[in-house]
């Protein structure tokens, strides 16, 4: 069933706002940038803006999607009895990058320069990790955050996000010299090596 022309419209708006949004970041750096200059430059008023992002930073790191993240994560869980969080949630990991093809994964890499340039969006990008793992725990099932494995599940759940947003920065900082993936596998066999959870 297609959309019907006022989603289409929105859908656009929103689309150019991003592009808008990105090209300024890229072109004058993210903290040189105000939502005027971006509804400005997109043709819109500001309210339209906010009406499509709730500030400029969610233009570059969108808030985690659950449904999405669950969906990830149940694919990862479709085999059975959890033997290991640290395999099950790395798993969930590569799927989701390895989905990003073509422009999403070439936005992907944009944004991620757009963090890396910018000091604030470092710091913040922590917070977005955090608000993601929340999602992956309360998804798992409740025999892996039982009191005995609780602590243990947190740990590494939280472990493999630090680490993710590790990989996206240094991929980024090479400027996508290699596939996303070969830096995961890097970043995650260095942690599983100097003793990382592995539960």
């Amino acid at each position: 069933m297609s959309e019907d022309p006022r989603s289409r419209r929105r859908a656009a708006t929103h689309r150019r706002l991003y592009e808008v949004a990105m090209e300024l970041f890229l072109e004058r750096g993210y903290d040189a940038v105000n939502v005027g200059d971006i509804a400005s430059a997109a043709g819109v008023s500001v309210p339209t803006f906010y009406a499509h992002f709730a500030n400029k930073e969610h233009v570059v790191l969108p808030l985690p999607d659950r449904r999405a993240v669950q969906a990830v994560l149940a694919d990862a869980l479709a085999g059975g009895p959890v033997e290991s969080v640290f395999m099950t949630v790395r798993d969930a990991m590569l799927a989701w990058l390895a989905a990003a093809q073509g422009r999403e994964a070439e936005e992907m890499l944009d944004r991620w320069r757009v963090v890396v340039a910018t000091p604030g969006l470092r710091l913040r990008a922590a917070e977005y990790e955090r608000a993601t793992a929340e999602i992956v725990l309360s998804t798992l099932p409740p025999a892996v955050l039982a009191p005995a494995r609780k602590l243990a599940t947190e740990l590494v759940v939280m472990a493999l996000f630090s680490s993710y947003t590790l990989v996206l920065l240094r991929w980024a900082e090479e400027e996508g010299a290699r596939p996303v993936q070969e830096v995961f596998d890097e970043v995650l066999t260095t942690l599983r090596t100097m003793g990382g959870p592995v539960t």
